[in-house]
């Protein structure tokens, strides 16, 4: 496709920049209500726990769930984290009951983790959060046609695929 610049690009990219920013703390921000119903799917002894997890958290236990047995280093290569910052939530989560860590015979540095059944109950609540949030997010992209939804589709596909160099994105490697 051919892109053709006018003289109002610079202004719809600035916006699209903005919202996108509004858009990813939306969505990522950890959201009061959320946890209320987290907490209300869950057994009465997992409700504190569940309001004091993080949307990361909750997270990288769908993640561990997915695996069915992981390690760090695998569970930050799925999810794009950091190590240190992945190892200081399994921290947390281990606290919390919600994983379980096992050293494998013979390698006692490399750390298994798996769901605890506390852990699966979190999860599967978290599963079902997102299953209601997403039949709202269907009923509001159905407002769209076709062509529109295609470019959403491919401006979120170009942005999750974009490869970086540092800090900075490289739109110009996208189609090599």
């Amino acid at each position: 496709m051919v892109s053709v610049k006018t003289n109002g690009d610079g202004d719809l990219i600035a916006r699209i920049e903005q919202l996108a920013g509004q858009v990813a703390a939306r969505f990522g921000a950890d959201d009061e209500a959320e946890q209320e119903w987290l907490a209300s799917q869950c057994p009465p002894e997992l409700s504190e726990v569940v309001t004091g997890l993080s949307v990361q958290s909750l997270h990288l236990l769908d993640q561990v769930h997915e695996a069915g047995s992981t390690n760090v280093v695998g569970l930050a290569r799925r999810t794009g984290v950091p190590k240190g910052t992945v190892s200081k939530s399994l921290q947390r989560l281990d606290a919390a009951g919600l994983i379980h860590r096992e050293h494998r015979p013979g390698n006692r540095k490399e750390v298994w983790l798996t769901l605890t059944p506390a852990g699966e109950q979190v999860q599967q609540a978290h599963r079902s959060l997102h299953e209601q949030m997403g039949s709202g997010l269907s009923e509001f992209l159905g407002r769209y046609c076709a062509d529109d939804l295609a470019v959403i589709a491919r401006v979120l596909d170009d942005l999750v695929r974009m490869p970086r160099e540092g800090l900075r994105f490289r739109p110009d490697l996208l189609d090599e």
